[in-house]
């Protein structure tokens, strides 16, 4: 055989040529008149226009069978384009609202900050004072510049409950529209001390209007105003997500400001045509030490750099299930390349016959490929839009109702490139096996009737070992070893233990699809045919379940994991609540009065009642928080045993865990430089050391220092909760103690449990709605395995009609084979995951604060193996209607 140039036979002299049917001609020999039944022209290797056609023409002749293939890649390329497009959005629209917030800004006046405040935390801000304003208005190129005074303030329904989203603010009223972002829409700016004007938004979910009394919670508590006038905060999408409540200037001194007389901060708006960086310049060069300027750029650059943050974790963590899906979505095309080159033996045999390379036939199946992947691409883009717009209902659930600020929908080219890229990658990858497979047909294999035979499983049977049995290694040794390298090692052997099965599945349908089938003699002969024809091709029975395998296998380990940790949670919280009850913020950045304290001491009956704040300095260059207040009663309260020490340190003395002081090394009398949020620089030092056990009270500080010491480096800072101790003091007692702050919330042992295992069970429930994209994908997969099968076996279904079969029985046997199919992977999957959830968990049992307690939820599990059984029965109703309705004479004349 001679290689580069081949050439078409005679046909007068060529045994395939006269083999060849019409309708397989027309495609290949016919349509094209390089090939002709008389004369020798040379086929080039390369793809040429003869190829491009042989592909259009592959793509037209299977589009049917090709269908559920593209509907794939379009669920998959949808959730990638999907997240891509939310998150985009999302970026914009913030960058929007921020921009707004800042507009007319140009140059910001604070006091100095030694480190910012982390993610999801609270940063304290330092007054500035009032004499920092007259110096910021005297310098040249200051056209005007206002002092901030912001506050908490949030208004009450009339029901008694906060209305508003978060966060809630109270501000004082400024009109000037170059440094104010409020809006008057109706009514009047408050001036007398008892007026109040409210956002609109605000206003109207609380039902009040213009000349009501209002009630505002104050962190000092609530009071009574009449509301003068309503308002829009800004022009972005974020107006609609802010509460703001504006006093009069004198007011808002007075009831929103710790420090009457000083600011927050102090806007600055320059003349037209000075720079932002000239302007800050000129700025910092009138203020006092301890006092710096930022440009207006800088400021909103800081406000929006934890949503930045947020939002890159949420795009990840939305990545990683489209990558999921699209990661089932592979098994579906590879098997339906697979049964299309199985079923077209004969006319690729003819094409290499007539003259066509091995690499041209491999182009040509890829060619068909890349035809799927585009269009799939194509659409997944198209429907990449309405995936985000449901991102953005699914995480308004998830927040509790507040919707985010979501705006018009922007594509980015990020999502372009990525879909075009993903789905066509995935699907040429996924196609590549079959391609080569096709390539390697010999012509001969066109004189053959049937499918080619089915190839042993040996070579499977040995990958798969292999791979288990490094996965088991790789977990004993994780189990072994400690910290982070046990769970990464676990991590891998469980990766690999999964590859395992994933290979040597096909070896497994046999014995387990046998032990599945048993139940459906009892459904006669159907069921019996239903269980053998999944029997036939244990290769393409284990593609089709694999991705059902692949969805529920991660479900059911993200089950196992996150029921342990819910139980691990329960029992820590059991074993180590100090408190009778807490007192918290309705949200994180709620604060909570030092007044609340004192109300609820003075209930008879409390024995203690506890404010924790948290603190945070900087040590040995590494920010870190401690709770601050009397060191003593906290030692008492979380029962931490003093181990050596005092128990009474002062100044920038500090108790630290045995954990802690374990892991840097520290001992009583180790000093430590550092620096408080303010800028001062100490020399910090150990003066005792408790016995913290993390997994039995969760939440003790893993540092204590004196409030006395503490609060002349930050006064402002906030209670996070209050823990308090009762003896035999009703509820009712503590609620009437804490009705002046509607803002606050009494939480008992049992609400402080249920609100931890919400979290965790919303965790849960979105990690799981999620995946079930996957398990959808998995669903399609099944149809389009039967849909081909059908197919395939046309003559075979006519001759069982013929003889007898009536429709109701072929429709139970497609049925059969589906619920056989689907259970298979049900139980491969949950098996598994359920095995790889157990390994993680024991990984992240160690260690205080471990995940100690393993929880399978035989409920769900079960429900997931009902649920495969329910899908395989859906996903049959087509392919076996179809099959039902087959004309029995045209059937057995297919050849």
């Amino acid at each position: 055989m001679r290689t580069g140039t081949r050439y078409a036979p005679d046909a007068a002299c060529d045994p395939y040529e006269s083999r060849v049917p019409e309708a397989v001609r027309g495609p290949f020999v016919g349509a094209d008149a390089t090939i002709r039944a008389a004369g020798r022209r040379p086929v080039r290797a390369g793809i040429g226009p003869m190829m491009y056609k042989l592909v259009l023409r592959g793509l037209a002749a299977h589009r049917a069978r090709l269908l559920l293939s593209t509907v794939a890649v379009v669920a998959g390329v949808a959730f990638v384009a999907g997240t891509l497009i939310f998150s985009a959005t999302l970026d914009r629209s913030f960058d929007r609202a921020f921009d707004d917030l800042g507009r007319g800004t140009d140059v910001v006046v604070r006091t100095d900050r030694a480190f910012e405040a982390g993610l999801g935390e609270r940063a304290a801000e330092r007054p500035v004072p009032r004499s920092v304003l007259a110096a910021v208005q005297g310098v040249d190129g200051v056209e005007k510049a206002h002092g901030v005074v912001t506050g908490f303030a949030a208004v009450v329904d009339r029901r008694g409950t906060i209305a508003g989203a978060e966060p809630q603010q109270g501000v004082a009223w400024d009109g000037d529209p170059d440094l104010s972002l409020p809006r008057l829409t109706s009514g009047t700016p408050p001036a007398a001390p008892d007026e109040v004007a409210v956002d609109v938004t605000t206003a109207a979910g609380a039902g009040y209007r213009v000349g009501d009394r209002v009630t505002v919670a104050l962190t000092s508590g609530t009071r009574a105003f009449r509301l003068t006038g309503l308002f829009e905060v800004g022009d972005s999408a974020l107006s609609g997500q802010l509460s703001m409540t504006a006093f009069a200037p004198e007011t808002a001194q007075r009831l929103l400001s710790d420090h009457p007389g000083t600011y927050a901060r102090i806007v600055v708006h320059g003349d037209d045509g000075v720079p932002q960086e000239r302007l800050r310049d000129a700025v910092a060069a009138a203020l006092p030490p301890g006092v710096e300027a930022i440009t207006g750029r800088e400021a909103v650059d800081e406000q929006a750099a934890s949503f930045t943050e947020i939002l890159k974790i949420l795009r990840t963590f939305l990545l990683v299930f489209a990558v999921i899906a699209v990661f089932v979505g592979s098994f579906i095309i590879f098997n339906t390349f697979a049964m299309l080159v199985s079923g077209r033996v004969r006319e690729l045999a003819l094409l290499r016959a007539v003259g066509a390379s091995r690499g041209q036939v491999t182009r040509s199946v890829l060619g068909e490929a890349a035809g799927v992947g585009l269009a799939g691409s194509t659409l997944g883009l198209a429907a990449g839009a309405a995936v985000a717009a449901g991102l953005a209902r699914l995480m308004t659930v998830v927040t509790g109702g507040e919707e985010l600020p979501f705006g018009t929908l922007t594509v980015p080219a990020s999502a372009v490139i990525a879909s075009y890229g993903v789905g066509t990658a995935v699907t040429l990858a996924a196609a590549f096996v079959p391609a080569r497979r096709a390539a390697r047909i010999p012509p001969v294999a066109a004189l053959r009737e049937g499918k080619a035979a089915p190839r042993p499983l040996r070579g499977r049977a040995v990958c798969g070992g292999v791979a288990l049995a490094a996965g088991g290694g790789l977990v004993a040794a994780g189990l072994a070893a400690d910290g982070s390298t046990a769970l990464t090692l676990a991590g891998a052997g469980a990766m690999a233990l999964f590859a395992g099965v994933v290979v040597v599945s096909p070896v497994l349908v046999r014995p387990v699809i046998r032990v599945l089938a048993r139940p459906l003699v009892r459904g006669g002969t159907a069921g019996r045919m239903g269980g053998r024809n999944a029997l036939r091709d244990p290769r393409q029975t284990a593609a089709t379940a694999s991705a059902l395998m692949i969805g529920l296998a991660l479900i059911a380990t993200v089950s196992v994991i996150v029921q342990s940790m819910a139980s691990s949670v329960d029992r820590q919280l059991d074993a180590g609540l100090t408190a009778d009850y807490q007192v918290t913020g309705r949200s994180q950045i709620t604060p909570v009065a030092a007044e609340a304290a004192g109300a609820v001491a003075g209930v008879d009956g409390v024995r203690s009642a506890i404010p924790i704040r948290t603190a945070r300095f900087e040590l040995d260059g590494s920010v870190r928080t401690a709770a601050a207040g009397p060191p003593g009663e906290l030692l008492g309260h979380f029962r931490l045993p003093l181990q050596e020490g005092t128990p009474s340190p002062r100044g920038d003395a500090l108790l630290v865990g045995r954990s802690v002081a374990t892991s840097q090394g520290w001992t009583v009398g180790t000093t430590i430089k550092g620096r408080y949020q303010d800028g001062t620089r100490r020399t910090f030092r150990v003066a005792g050391i408790y016995a913290d056990r993390p997994s039995v009270t969760p939440s003790a500080p893993s540092m204590i220092i004196d409030w006395a010491g503490y609060r002349a480096r930050d006064p402002g800072a906030p209670i996070d909760r209050i823990e308090v101790d009762v003896a035999n003091t009703a509820r009712g007692a503590l609620e009437a103690a804490l009705a002046p702050w509607p803002n606050l919330e009494l939480k008992d042992r049992a609400q402080v449990k249920d609100d931890a295992a919400g979290d965790i069970g919303l965790f849960l429930n979105l990690v799981l709605g999620l995946l079930v994209l996957s398990v959808l994908v998995a669903a399609l997969g099944i149809v389009n395995t039967l849909a081909l099968a059908v197919t395939e076996r046309t003559r075979e279904i006519g001759m069982l009609r013929a003889v007898g079969m009536q429709r109701r029985q072929v429709r139970r046997m497609i049925r059969y084979e589906a619920v056989v199919v689907s259970l298979f992977g049900a139980a491969a999957g949950v098996g598994t995951g359920v095995v790889l959830g157990v390994v993680l968990q024991r990984v992240m049992a160690d260690g205080d604060g471990g995940m100690e307690v393993l929880a399978v939820p035989y409920g769900r599990l079960a429900v997931c193996v009902a649920a495969a059984a329910v899908i395989g029965v859906v996903a049959a109703v087509w392919p076996a209607r179809r099959a039902a309705r087959m004309n029995i004479l045209e059937a057995i004349a297919t050849e």
